[in-house]
């Protein structure tokens, strides 16, 4: 395991450098030349000492979820850092727990463990709790979230369908194929094997055929969409609903594990490599940011929330955020980023919260 070079340190405020150091300390003990250079960056400055003494109390808050896969998982990809990280890197992982740990600390807030589910939100009477279950199993009909809601579906054929935030689907079953057509926003698809009758999701105009796999399905908006798989196969291609007259007919595309794509009506698809790990985090009622843009970032929370977030001028959205944030909450999100950040917040009279650079 590496130490935190002074050349990685260098820029990062007091808080994001005393979040890579415990990241480093909870490997285990510290070397002699470690613990030197431990020592003379907490001497260097009070914020330092303080950012530290503050930090160590906020990660103790992992003694209380022993075990966690997903907090596990965030250590071992922060432990196995190379000597440079880079700024992302460390913060996404070392702040994106510790930091949210230290505004939870800092303003007297609940902590949720990764292992554990939000209480429900309130919603419309016709919407089941985040994280219910449908206790039918049909081959039929529409099935849909509002903000801040995630449910699963589980089908007659023992496929399981769960919904982000915001997000609408239509089953139909046929004897050939089954069909989901993805109306709005966000699903992830479990899908049962069935050599006979391959699973199709719609999307827009594309459409992506799977027979036993799980993958992701993301709107973007009118003309854009995501896949991103997480096991098996499945092919991206033309859906049905594509105009005959239409010359603009992508090339069909085949995924495989750890792979996304991206694909714009007139635009060529760009395939990618995905971080599942994070690409799957609100299932958990999370999302994480990787050195995103602050206007990037608040898009993204807004999806969760019917407070809206709002950004005060260009400077702010410009910001750049990383870290590991719950979903559903725009004021401790408004809170954890003024303490990363120099952010100020104002609360509007709607109820949203704005954003604007400054002390």
């Amino acid at each position: 395991m590496t130490t935190p070079s002074t050349s990685t340190l260098r820029g990062l405020a007091p808080d994001e450098a005393a979040a890579t150091w415990l990241v480093r300390i909870d490997a285990g003990p510290l070397g002699p030349e470690e613990q030197a250079e431990f020592d003379a960056w907490r001497a260097e400055s009070a914020a330092n000492a303080a950012a530290f003494a503050k930090a160590e109390a906020a990660w103790k808050l992992f003694d209380g979820a022993p075990g966690d896969p997903a907090l596990d998982a965030l250590r071992a990809s922060a432990l196995a850092a190379g000597k440079e990280p880079r700024r992302g890197l460390w913060a996404g992982i070392g702040v994106g727990i510790a930091a949210s740990l230290l505004a939870a600390v800092a303003l007297n807030t609940d902590y949720l463990p990764f292992g554990q589910k939000a209480d429900a939100p309130q919603l419309a009477a016709r919407s089941v709790p985040a994280t219910a279950t449908t206790p039918e199993a049909p081959d039929s009909g529409e099935f849909a979230t509002a903000k801040g809601e995630r449910r699963t579906v589980r089908l007659a054929d023992g496929s399981a369908i769960t919904l982000n935030t915001d997000s609408a689907i239509r089953v139909g079953y046929v004897a050939d194929r089954r069909l989901v057509r993805l109306l709005r926003g966000q699903a992830l698809f479990e899908v049962a094997k069935d050599p006979h009758r391959p699973f199709v999701v719609q999307a827009g105009v594309k459409q992506v055929t799977a027979l036993g796999t799980i993958f992701e399905v993301r709107l973007l908006d009118s003309d854009r969409m995501k896949v991103t798989l997480v096991e098996g196969k499945v092919v991206v291609d033309e859906g049905e609903d594509r105009p005959a007259a239409d010359a603009s007919v992508m090339v069909p595309a085949v995924l495989v594990p750890g792979e996304a794509l991206l694909v714009s009506d007139g635009a060529r698809p760009v395939k990618f490599k995905a971080d599942i790990d994070q690409q799957l985090r609100w299932r958990e009622g999370f999302v994480e940011f990787n050195d995103a843009t602050l206007a990037e970032a608040v898009a993204e929370m807004n999806r969760y929330a019917g407070k809206q977030l709002v950004i005060g001028d260009p400077a702010t959205g410009n910001l750049r955020v990383s870290g590991v944030f719950r979903t559903g909450s725009p004021e401790r999100f408004a809170a954890i980023v003024g303490e990363l950040l120099p952010v100020r917040q104002h609360t509007l009279p709607d109820g949203g919260v704005e954003l604007r650079a400054g002390r």
